[in-house]
C-alpha cells in the first residue's frame, strides 16, 4: 500500500534506483498504538486522515482518533506515514528525512511539485516535473490546484481547468456526504428507470435544479478519480479516493475507497481493483481483485488479524457469492495486512492461460 507522507513506495528520488524510492521496512519501527497506548515524539506513524477542519486534522492511528497537524496538505480519504511530533500541540505530522532530503534539491516551484509528488508517493523525475510545470503555469501558478494536478496527471486525464475544478471539489468531500448523493443517484435511478450511471448523467445533462446539478458533477468528478493509473503506476498511489457505497445503501451503509489500474500481459490485457473500507465487525480491511477477462482473482488483507480465522470461516459464502459473476473464480485469499509489502506481492497473480 502506498502512503500519502514519508516512506513512500514509488515516492521519493534516489540517484541509483531510477526515480523510485523501495518501501519502508518493518525494521524501521513503525508505531501501531493500541487502545490507551500514547505515541512516543519522533515515532514514525501510519493512518488515515477521518476529517478535516482548515489546518486541522482528525486521524485514525491503530485504534486511536487523533487530532494533527500536518506540514503539507493532505485530505480526507489519504492515507499516510510520518513522523509524529509530540512537541507542538496539537502534534504534527511530519515528511522523514529522506523525504526532505529529496526537497532539498528543488528550489521554488520545483520544490512545490517535488512535495505534491511526495505526498502521493509519485515518482519524483525531471520529466515528470517538467510536465507538471508546465500545466501548472497553463492554469495560472494557483497552489491551490497543484495537489489536484498531479492527482490528473497520475491518471493520463486531461489537466484542464474544468478538471482541476471538479476533481478538487470531489476531494474535498467527506465519506458522509458522497454517500448523501450516492443516495440521490439510487432514487434518480429507480425514478426514472436508468439502466446505468452514464445513461442518468447523459439525462441530468439537459435537467434543471441544484440537485441534479450536484449529482451530474458528482458523477463527472467520480469518473475522473475512477480512471486508471498510468501505466507502471501502484493503483494504492492514487490519493484521491473513488468513493464507492457498500451494501444496499439501507441502515448504516458504509463508503470504500476505490482505486483501479490496468496492464498487458503475455498479449493479453489484465485489470486490478484495490480498494479499502471498514467492517462491520473485523474492522479495515484491504482488497485487491484482479482479472484478465475470463477468470478473477480476490486477495483479502486485515489489520485485525485476530479476526482472520472468523473471515476464513465464512470464505465459502463469499466464493457462492462472488460465483454469481460469469467469470469463475480462480483464487480467493485472506492474510494480515503487512504495510511493507508492495500491492503486487499481496496479491497471487491470474494464470493467463484460464
Amino acid at each position: 500500500m502506498a502512503y500519502g507522507v514519508g516512506g513512500l513506495p514509488g515516492g521519493a528520488v534516489d540517484p541509483h534506483s531510477g526515480g523510485i524510492r523501495p518501501p519502508v521496512g518493518e525494521g524501521q519501527g513503525v508505531a501501531r498504538p493500541g487502545a490507551g497506548a500514547r505515541i512516543a515524539d519522533g515515532a514514525v506513524v501510519e493512518g488515515l486522515v477521518t476529517a478535516k477542519d482548515g489546518d486541522s486534522y482528525q486521524v485514525r492511528i491503530g485504534t486511536h482518533l487523533l487530532n494533527a497537524r500536518a506540514t503539507i496538505p493532505l485530505f480526507v480519504g489519504q492515507r499516510f506515514r510520518a513522523v509524529w511530533d509530540a512537541s507542538t500541540t496539537p502534534p504534527m505530522l511530519r515528511l522523514q528525512q529522506g523525504d526532505m532530503a529529496v526537497l532539498a534539491r528543488f528550489t521554488g516551484r520545483d520544490q512545490q511539485i517535488a512535495m505534491a509528488l511526495l505526498s502521493r508517493g509519485l515518482p519524483v523525475k525531471d520529466d515528470v516535473l517538467w510536465s507538471l510545470r508546465q500545466q501548472w503555469m497553463q492554469n495560472g501558478g494557483d497552489p491551490a490546484k497543484l495537489g489536484t494536478l498531479v492527482e490528473l496527471w497520475a491518471r493520463g486525464a486531461a489537466m484542464t481547468e474544468g478538471n482541476v475544478a471538479l476533481l478538487s471539489w470531489y476531494m474535498e468531500l467527506s465519506p458522509e456526504r458522497a454517500m448523501q448523493i450516492w443516495k440521490k443517484i439510487r432514487e434518480r435511478l429507480y425514478e426514472r428507470a436508468h439502466k446505468s450511471p452514464a445513461s442518468l448523467l447523459a439525462a441530468l445533462k439537459g435537467g434543471e435544479g441544484e440537485e441534479d446539478e450536484e449529482i451530474s458533477r458528482f458523477l463527472q468528478a467520480h469518473a475522473l478519480a475512477g480512471k486508471p493509473a498510468r501505466r507502471g503506476l501502484d493503483p494504492s498511489m492514487l490519493m484521491a479516493p473513488a468513493w464507492w457505497p457498500t451494501g444496499d445503501g439501507e441502515g448504516d451503509a458504509s463508503m470504500a475507497r476505490v482505486a483501479i489500474s490496468s496492464d498487458e500481459r503475455k498479449g493479453r490485457k489484465v485489470w486490478w481493483v484495490s480498494f479499502e473500507m471498514e467492517g462491520n465487525r473485523i474492522g479495515p480491511i484491504l482488497g485487491d481483485v484482479m482479472t484478465n477477462g475470463r477468470a478473477l482473482s480476490v486477495g483479502l488483507k486485515l489489520k485485525n488479524t485476530a479476526q482472520i480465522p472468523y473471515v476464513r470461516e465464512n470464505m465459502p459464502a463469499l466464493r457462492d457469492e462472488l460465483g454469481e459473476i460469469a467469470m469463475p473464480v480462480q483464487h480467493l485469499g485472506v492474510g494480515e495486512f503487512r504495510p511493507d509489502e508492495s500491492r503486487g506481492s499481496q496479491q497471487r497473480g491470474l494464470d493467463m492461460e484460464a
